[in-house]
Parts: C-alpha cells; structure tokens; sequence
C-alpha cells in the first residue's frame, strides 16, 4: 500500500503528466470518485471505500488537495450509518460559497432502497452539517455532477434503479436547492448516469452509460432540461460503466470513457451464482475531445491501459472516471483503479491530448 501515499509526481511513462494514488482507508473497494476544484484552488476528491460495494461498511470519503501543494490529504470519512450503503456522492460548490455533498444510500444490497441524501458545508470541506435527506423516493441514485445553468437553475441528473429497469430524469432547482422539480428523461430506459453540459446556443447536451455494453448515448434538451430527446447511439462505445464530460473554458468538450464494448468482443466470461455471462471489458480508459460540442470527437488518447496487474485482477479495470477542467486550463482526471485505489492525473490538453 506503500504507493497509495497521495504525492502528486510525474509519470515514469507519461512525461506529460502528474499523477497520484490517493490514500484510502480501506483497501478492499475503492470507487466512483467525484472532482471538485474550490474558489480558493483547492481540489477536493470524494469516491466510496468499503469492505465491498453494496455492504452497510461502505461510506463516503473525501481527500484535499490544497492549492499549490502536491499532497493530497488523508480522507475523512463523510458518511458512518452502520445500516446502510452509502455510495456515489458528487460534489458542488454554490454560487455563495457552501459546499454541497450529495451522496446514495440504500439497505445494503439493494439499490431499490435508494435515496439521496445530502450535508453542506461553510467552510470549504473542513466542517460539515447534519446528513438531511434530499430526495426520498425509493430507488434514486447519483453519479454525475449538479450543473449551474445560464439561467441560474441547478440541474441535478439522476436515474432510477427498478424492476423493470434503469432510467435516467434531472433534478432542478430554480431557487437554489431549497426545492426541486424532477423531469424525466423520454425513452431512456438503459439509459443511465447522464453527464450535462450547456452548449454556445444555451441547449444542453448529454451523454449516457448504456445497460445493454453497446454504445455511448446522447440527448439534447432545448428548453433548460424540461424535455430531452429520446437517448440515440453515438459513434463511442460504451461497457455498462460509467462516463463523464466537461467543458473546458475554450468551448472543446472533453469525456472520458472505457472504450470497449461488447458489439466489438471485448468481455471476459465471469461467473455469477454458478452461471456464466459476457462482463465487458473496464480496460482501456480513454480521452476524447471534441471541438464541435459533442458533434464529432476526432482527438482521443488513452489515460490508463490494461498491464499485469489488472490481468491478476480479473475482471476489475480502470472505471468510474472523474474529469474537470481547473482555471488554470489543465485537465484533471480521477478513476477507479483496480477498486483498489483512486488514481489521479492531470494533464494538458494542447500537449498531451492532441500530440502527435
């Protein structure tokens, strides 16, 4: 464990970049990390650690990394009840300073259970308010990050975990979180963990993981996320695991996703309760920059590629990535490694993304 120490360096085989091994305080599950960079620079990481997804040991962590330093901290651990899961948090910082942690929680091994629940802190992430529920109806669950619209709405994406599928709605408040009005996604049913940016023209555009390992799906909404266009392929593929994209400050839009997809093989056969089934593969996890808004994505670059290590690991890859785009122009990324840990790197997009 002696690498998982949180020293930002410069990758041995990547000169371009920096790069870390968060801590973790527990070594067995490590996964679904968030980024946030504060008002005053800091970065903040949350992810969820356990003994294994799904049991009532799993809660929130969080670890900091303060302006200008190359440490990140040891977490604190932001969610304890013994009862439940607790898992997916995303993170945001208001417009008037308050730090907002949103996070799932369900009975353990049950995501039908879900609800969200949220804690806010005054202080950038030092000191933290009671655990208050957000959203109560069973079966909701998070991933992707709260975006502040043009308008001034917080836009929420969520989905819902059901008997009779997965399906993707936005949560939005026009009043700055004091309440909120959901609005479901048409057609999305294996359609999930919707990442929204706002496009030049004040339309908003959205990607999807698809349930069923083919491809990346998007959908646009015209009228500030009230309605969405039924979710369609993409040309990118998509494994049944999760993605996200951000707007970079030039307008370019960058994702991060695993690319592969069992349209094209990539799986592994793994057993579940004495049956055997296709696992698509979580390897590699890769880059990719559009200069059009989501149009097309000509640029592309893998940021973490298959080795010995994940071929002990079985059928854990490098997943669940995390990616935003700081003030100062360079790209940061977060992932699952292995579930082992939660590796970090932060990169340029002029001299790594598009070098020849």
């Amino acid at each position: 464990m002696q690498r998982f120490n949180g020293v930002v360096t410069s990758s041995a085989t990547e000169p371009m970049w920096r790069e870390a091994f968060l801590p973790v305080p527990q070594p067995s599950d490590n996964h679904a990390s968030n980024l946030l960079e504060l008002d005053n620079g800091d970065l903040l990481c949350v992810w969820f650690t356990g003994s294994g997804e799904g049991n009532p040991d799993t809660n929130i962590a969080m670890s900091r990394l303060p302006s200008g330093s190359d440490q990140w901290s040891q977490p604190a651990i932001l969610s304890d009840d013994p009862e439940r899961s607790e898992q997916n948090p995303v993170l945001f910082q208001a417009p008037d300073g308050k730090v907002w942690l949103f996070h799932t929680s369900n009975e353990p091994h049950n995501q039908r259970t879900s609800r969200v629940a949220y804690r806010i802190s005054e202080d950038r992430g030092f000191t933290w308010g009671p655990t208050q529920v957000l959203f109560d109806r069973t079966g909701i669950f998070l991933r992707q990050p709260l975006l502040v619209l043009s308008n001034g709405d917080w836009l929420l994406p969520a989905y819902y975990c059901t008997l009779d599928g997965h399906y993707s709605v936005v949560q939005i408040s026009e009043d700055q979180g004091q309440t909120w009005q959901q609005y479901e996604v048409q057609d999305s049913l294996h359609s999930v963990q919707m990442s929204v940016v706002e496009r030049s023209d004040g339309s908003l555009f959205a990607v999807f993981r698809s349930r069923l390992s083919k491809r990346i799906y998007t959908s646009i909404s015209t009228d500030k996320g009230r309605s969405w266009t039924v979710p369609a392929k993409s040309e990118l593929p998509n494994n049944n695991s999760s993605i996200q994209m951000t707007k970079l400050a030039n307008g370019h839009l960058a994702l991060v996703y695993n690319n592969s997809s069992l349209e094209r093989d990539q799986f592994r056969w793994v057993q579940r309760k004495g049956e055997f089934r296709k696992k698509t593969l979580r390897t590699p996890l890769t880059l990719a920059l559009s200069e059009d808004e989501g149009h097309t994505w000509p640029y592309y670059k893998n940021v973490q590629m298959a080795d010995l290590e994940h071929k002990e690991s079985g059928e854990i890859g490098y997943s669940y990535p995390s990616i935003i785009s700081t003030r100062d122009g360079k790209l940061h990324i977060a992932f699952s490694y292995l579930r082992k840990a939660i590796k970090y790197v932060c990169i340029s997009e002029e001299q790594w993304v598009k070098e020849e």
